[in-house]
C-alpha cells in the first residue's frame, strides 16, 4: 500500500474536543448519539446496542444524511479495550511523524494489523516513553467505565455532513484556540 492508498480518515485530523450530537433513526423513531473522531470523512461513537444495520439514517436538526459502519467492535472484554487504547497511542505517535512519511505510514498500517498487542507495545515504546504496565491497566478499566459496550466507526460522504463539520468546527474552533494559548502560557 503506498501513502496514498492510505485509508482517508487515517490522514485527515479527526477531532474529539467537541462531541457533535447527531440522531439515527431506529424503526419509526429517532435515537441520539455522539460523534467523536469527527472529520469530512466521517466519525465514531460508542453506543450501549449492537446496531445491525449497514447504513444508518443520520439527522443533525433539520439536516439528514448517511453514514456506513464500516467497521464495529465490543468494548466489553479488557483484552478490546487494551488493542483499542495501544491503537489510539499508535495513531498520536503517527500524527508526531507526519514529517516523516515512511514512519507515518508504517505506524498506520501498524493499526490495521490485528492483534499482536504486546508487540505494538514494543514498538511504540521504541519510539519513545509509554504508559507502564500499572498505567495501562487503570487506563482499561476507567475506558470500561466511561464508554458503552460498543465502538462504530461511521463513513460518510454528503455534503450536508461536510456542512455539519464546518459549523462544529467554526464553533469550537475558539476553544482549540484557548488550548493553544494555554499551552504556550505553561512553557512559558
Amino acid at each position: 500500500m503506498t501513502d496514498n492508498q492510505l485509508p482517508t480518515a487515517r490522514n485527515e485530523d479527526r477531532h474529539s474536543h467537541i462531541g457533535i450530537r447527531l440522531q439515527y433513526r431506529v424503526d419509526e423513531k429517532w435515537e441520539h448519539l455522539e460523534a467523536l473522531g469527527w472529520s469530512e470523512a466521517g466519525f465514531n461513537f460508542y453506543h450501549a446496542q449492537a446496531i445491525h444495520e449497514p447504513v444508518l439514517q443520520l439527522r443533525r436538526s433539520l439536516i439528514r444524511f448517511e453514514g456506513s459502519i464500516v467497521w464495529h467492535a465490543p468494548n466489553t472484554s479488557d483484552e478490546i479495550v487494551l488493542a483499542t487504547l495501544v491503537h489510539e497511542l499508535i495513531y498520536q505517535r503517527a500524527k508526531e511523524v507526519s514529517g516523516n512519511t515512511a514512519l507515518h505510514a508504517r505506524l498506520i498500517r501498524l493499526i490495521r494489523v490485528s492483534g499482536m498487542v504486546d508487540e505494538k507495545r514494543k514498538i511504540l515504546a521504541s519510539l519513545g516513553p509509554t504508559p507502564t504496565d500499572a498505567q495501562m491497566h487503570s487506563m482499561v478499566a476507567q475506558r470500561k467505565l466511561e464508554r458503552p459496550m460498543f465502538h462504530y466507526g461511521v463513513k460518510v460522504e454528503s455534503e450536508a455532513w461536510s456542512a455539519v463539520v464546518k459549523s462544529a468546527w467554526s464553533v469550537s474552533s475558539v476553544l482549540v484556540s484557548m488550548d493553544k494559548w494555554s499551552e504556550g502560557l505553561a512553557k512559558k
